[in-house]
C-alpha cells in the first residue's frame, strides 16, 4: 500500500478501511496529552533543553505538546491550540480559581484542581435557574477568530489531521455547577429541575459551538466532545435515565456540530460505556475515546466484533496500571495486543487511555511510541529505544 499522509491515514481509519500503518496519537487531543511533570521528565530523559512550557489547561495540569516533540514521537494528530501567555498571569497561578460558570476550583497539594464551591450548589427551583447569572456563550471557549487563525496555521504547516477539542459538554458542566452528589440526586429525584438545568447548558453550548466551527471551516478534521457517562464498573446513571435525560441533549449537540462542520466527531467517555455504544452511534458520533479496556465489559475483541463497523476506537493503552507501573516491555506488549485486536479492517487509532500522568516513567512513554511504530509497521522504532537513567 502506498504511504499515506498522517491526515489521510486518520480519515481512512474513520472510513473503516485499511491504512498503510496503524494511526497513532500522542498529544493530539486534550485527553491524550501529558501532565506537566510527565512532559518535563520526558525532556530530561531525552537530554533535550526544554522549550518554554505551553499550558493545554492549567486546572488539569496538562501541557500542549511542542511541535518538536510531536514530530519526534511521530503522532498523526495535531490539536488546535490558542496559547496562553508564556508566563501565566498571577491570577491564573493561584491555588483557588473561578471558571466561566462561577464555580470555584482549588488545587490539591500543588497538583490537580477540584471543584470546591459549585456555582449553583444552593439552587432549589427552576426559578433559581432563571435568576442565575449565566455566562455569555463566547466566554466558554476561545474566540472564533483565534480558532480560525491557529487552525489555518496548522493546515499550512502540517499534513497531520487537525483536532479541535471542545469544552466539556452537558454532563461535566452540569456536575461542576451543581456538585457531583447533588447532580446525582437531581437526576433521580427532581427531573423537571434537572432537565431545565441541562437545557440551559445545552443552549449555551450550542450557541458557543457554531461560530467557532464556522470560523474554523475545513481547517479542522476532528472535533472532540468530552462527557463521561460511565464509571469503572458500569453506567454513571441508569441506562434508562441516560436515554431519557442525557441522550436527547447529546443528540442536539451532535446535530449542531454537524450543521456547522464536516469534521468527524470523537466522543470521549471514560469507564464502562459498552452499554451506551448503540445510543452514541445512534446520535451520530464517529469515534469513541478512550476505550478504557480496564473497565467492566470493555473487552477489546468484543467491542471490535460488535461495534467495529460503526465506530472508530481511539486509545486503549492502559493508563491505570501498565503505563505507570509496568516495565517498558510490558508497555510494548500492551500496544502489540491492542493493535492486533483492534486494528483489522481499519477503525482504530492507538494511543493512551487518558492524559499521561506525572507518575508514568519517560521510559514507558518512549516504549509506547516505539511499539506504536514497530507493531504499527511504521519504522523499526529504533529512535525511541533510548536509555534513560540507566534503563530502557
Amino acid at each position: 500500500m502506498a504511504e499515506m499522509t498522517p491526515r489521510r491515514r486518520i480519515l481512512t481509519a474513520f472510513d473503516h478501511q485499511e491504512t498503510d500503518a496503524v494511526p497513532f496519537d500522542i498529544g493530539g487531543t486534550k485527553t491524550t496529552s501529558l501532565n506537566v511533570n510527565a512532559y518535563r521528565n520526558l525532556y530530561r530523559c531525552l537530554g533535550w533543553a526544554e522549550t518554554p512550557l505551553q499550558w493545554g489547561n492549567y486546572l488539569s495540569q496538562r501541557t500542549h505538546m511542542a511541535e518538536e516533540m510531536s514530530t519526534f514521537l511521530g503522532g498523526d494528530v495535531r490539536r488546535v491550540h490558542v496559547p496562553h501567555p508564556e508566563v501565566l498571569p498571577k491570577e491564573k497561578q493561584t491555588p483557588v480559581q473561578l471558571d466561566a460558570w462561577g464555580t470555584e476550583w482549588t488545587q490539591e497539594s500543588g497538583g490537580l484542581f477540584y471543584v470546591t464551591r459549585p456555582a449553583l450548589a444552593e439552587a432549589r427551583s427552576i426559578m433559581d435557574l432563571q435568576q442565575f447569572a449565566w455566562p455569555e456563550p463566547q466566554s466558554l471557549f476561545h474566540a472564533p477568530e483565534e480558532v480560525d487563525l491557529y487552525a489555518r496555521k496548522l493546515r499550512e504547516s502540517t499534513d497531520c489531521a487537525i483536532c479541535l477539542d471542545l469544552p466539556d459538554a452537558v454532563v461535566h458542566s452540569s456536575q461542576n455547577i451543581r456538585g457531583y452528589e447533588q447532580w446525582l440526586l437531581d437526576s433521580a429525584l427532581d427531573t423537571p429541575f434537572f432537565e431545565a438545568l441541562l437545557d440551559h447548558i445545552v443552549e449555551l453550548y450550542c450557541a458557543m459551538v457554531c461560530p467557532v466551527l464556522a470560523a474554523a471551516g475545513d481547517n479542522i478534521d476532528l472535533v472532540m466532545i468530552c462527557d463521561d457517562i460511565a464509571v469503572q464498573n458500569g453506567p454513571l446513571i441508569s441506562p434508562r435515565a441516560y436515554r431519557k435525560l442525557i441522550k436527547p441533549r447529546h443528540a442536539r449537540i451532535v446535530e449542531t456540530i454537524k450543521s456547522c462542520s464536516r469534521a468527524k466527531i470523537v466522543f470521549h467517555s471514560c469507564g464502562s460505556v459498552r452499554w451506551a455504544l448503540p445510543d452514541l452511534i445512534d446520535v451520530g458520533i464517529d469515534g469513541l475515546n478512550p476505550v478504557q479496556c480496564s473497565a467492566a465489559g470493555m473487552e477489546p475483541a468484543e467491542l471490535k466484533r460488535d461495534f467495529g463497523r460503526d465506530v472508530l476506537f481511539w486509545g486503549s493503552i492502559d493508563t491505570q496500571h501498565v503505563l505507570p507501573f509496568g516495565a517498558p516491555d510490558e508497555v510494548r506488549e500492551e500496544v502489540r495486543r491492542k493493535i492486533e485486536t483492534l486494528h483489522h479492517d481499519g477503525g482504530f487509532v492507538v494511543g493512551s487511555v487518558h492524559i499521561i500522568q506525572g507518575d508514568v516513567p519517560p521510559q514507558n512513554v518512549l516504549a509506547l511510541t516505539e511499539a506504536a511504530h514497530v507493531y504499527g509497521r511504521r519504522s523499526d522504532g529504533h529512535a525511541f529505544r533510548i536509555t534513560c537513567t540507566g534503563r530502557s
